[in-house]
């Protein structure tokens, strides 16, 4: 049996596409699988914009509290990558489970059996891998929400069902993925 002699920066190529390979399939740390759990496709997204804009519109002239405002910064308030995925997942959830609960809201509100089930459908499917390291701060701002929700008593299903195409708008900014310009398969996207 004949070895061939290789040039050192040959080996040198070899090893490190090996340490290559190795490196893409080895398992990801917390850290890396953490930033991966928000995934929402933003064709989606924009499938439910318009239901959602026109659902939160008419939801907003019932809506006599002007000044409180349930989704926005202070939401996210000392959150990092993770974080604002686990929020938007919690909050979603949250909503879905107390507030747009009643069915008699569906007759009020046209589209909201359907964006309830898009949302269900984003939290259960596309978001069930949220999760973040700010537990402790993420549960605060959480906490603070549903203490504003609780305030609001009756006039939070007007509230939360009008700040819905924010709640989708934030989704789509921080958990989106970007869509794929045409005839650009897997192979261009990975690296």
């Amino acid at each position: 049996m004949a070895f061939r002699r290789h040039s050192c920066p040959t080996v040198a190529l070899l090893v490190l596409g090996c340490f290559a390979v190795l490196a893409n399939s080895a398992p990801r740390s917390k850290s890396e699988r953490l930033k991966v759990g928000c995934h929402v496709e933003g064709q989606r997204l924009r499938h439910m914009r318009h239901k959602v804009h026109v659902l939160s519109k008419d939801a907003a002239k019932h809506d006599e509290d002007t000044h409180t405002r349930l989704v926005g910064k202070d939401l996210f308030r000392g959150l990092e990558e993770s974080g604002p995925c686990y929020v938007l997942r919690e909050v979603t959830d949250f909503y879905l489970a107390t507030v747009l609960k009643p069915d008699q809201w569906l007759a009020q509100f046209s589209h909201l059996k359907e964006v309830k089930e898009f949302l269900a459908v984003l939290t259960k499917k596309h978001m069930a891998d949220c999760d973040t390291e700010e537990k402790a701060n993420a549960n605060k701002n959480i906490e603070q929400l549903k203490q504003k929700v609780g305030k609001l008593g009756e006039a939070s299903k007007a509230k939360v069902v009008g700040e819905l195409f924010i709640l989708l708008q934030e989704i789509g900014s921080r958990c989106s993925t970007p869509r794929r310009k045409p005839g650009h398969g897997r192979e261009s996207g990975n690296r």
